[in-house]
């Protein structure tokens, strides 16, 4: 018979040394070091969102801008909202996007992954995976896209102090003020709630200003809405969100699990994307209680 951990064991484990909101594990730390990250974890921390650059290749940028098009496309959602996560309402959209060869790249990036991690915690999932094409805005117009929000609209208020949600938003062609960079409110996470009807109509709000390459990235209690392109031609941004690990992806994922040729070819990055080695979903060997083994790894990574 294999060897267990005690329950004792495993109690220790999990009370030495928690890791408090907004600290770097020592396990990412190396990572934060060598990408040169850290004046964006203190933008995390203070202001709720940091600015990411350098992050995406521009050929791969190119390449995902291409897809999302495509997918829109096909989907015939240019004129209308798209059938997804709802991301940006009157915006063309496309959703449920990992298991593409270039989305699932981009994903996986060093930068990206490292900032989901001190957001969210070791073990996130994919949350949300969307396309969003923004169009310019005609003068005097209706609104399009998302009214100021939080991401952790869902849970309970006070939200916790451990964020739930991190979004990255990825412009494949960067974005400014003019070309309908994204909004928010900086230091609005400190509050753990949703906003009032007066801090909404106050409107104080700041663009992304995001160089192509680059990627913004908010926790689930920052405040944020689409921003107004007021300058011809669109704004091609992928919205992917992940979670932490206790909490239930938005979209539905399993197919790829049950894809043999797929998951065999899976980096580390989509498989963590897909819970691959989590207890989610997982059977033990006799088909009742989830697989012993994930559960004793998902309990662990749920501290980090």
């Amino acid at each position: 018979m294999e060897e267990t951990t005690e329950p004792s064991e495993l109690m220790a484990q999990l009370s030495a040394s928690p890791l408090a909101p907004g600290e770097v594990s020592d396990s990412l730390r190396p990572r934060i070091d060598e990408l040169d990250l850290w004046r964006n974890v203190e933008e995390l921390r203070e202001h709720g969102a940091t600015v990411v650059t350098d992050a995406v290749p521009h050929d791969l940028l190119d390449e995902l801008r291409a897809f999302i098009h495509e997918e829109v496309k096909r989907l015939g959602t240019d004129e209308h909202t798209g059938t997804g996560a709802g991301h940006a309402q009157g915006v063309a959209e496309c959703a449920t996007l990992l298991g593409n060869p270039v989305v699932d790249r981009v994903v996986a990036l060093p930068k990206m992954q490292a900032m989901w991690e001190f957001n969210v915690g070791m073990g996130f999932r994919a949350g949300t995976m969307a396309g969003t094409i923004l169009k310019q805005s005609e003068p005097g117009g209706e609104f399009m896209g998302n009214r100021l929000h939080a991401d952790h609209a869902w849970l309970p208020q006070p939200w916790p102090e451990h964020i739930c949600v991190s979004t990255v938003c990825l412009p494949c062609e960067g974005m400014t003020e003019e070309e309908g960079a994204t909004r928010f409110i900086p230091g609005s996470h400190l509050h753990r709630r949703m906003m009032t009807a007066e801090e909404t109509a106050e409107g104080n709000t700041v663009p992304f200003v995001v160089p192509k390459g680059g990627f913004a990235i908010w926790n689930g209690s920052t405040w944020h809405e689409t921003g107004v392109r007021t300058v011809p031609g669109v704004r091609t941004v992928l919205h992917a969100s992940c979670q932490r690990l206790y909490t239930q992806p938005i979209e539905d994922y399993t197919h790829l699990l049950r894809d043999e040729a797929y998951m065999a070819a899976a980096s580390e990055a989509i498989r963590g994307l897909v819970g691959a080695d989590l207890l989610f979903g997982s059977k033990s060997p006799q088909g009742v209680a989830p697989d012993p083994d994930k559960t004793l790894k998902t309990l662990l990574m749920s501290q980090q």
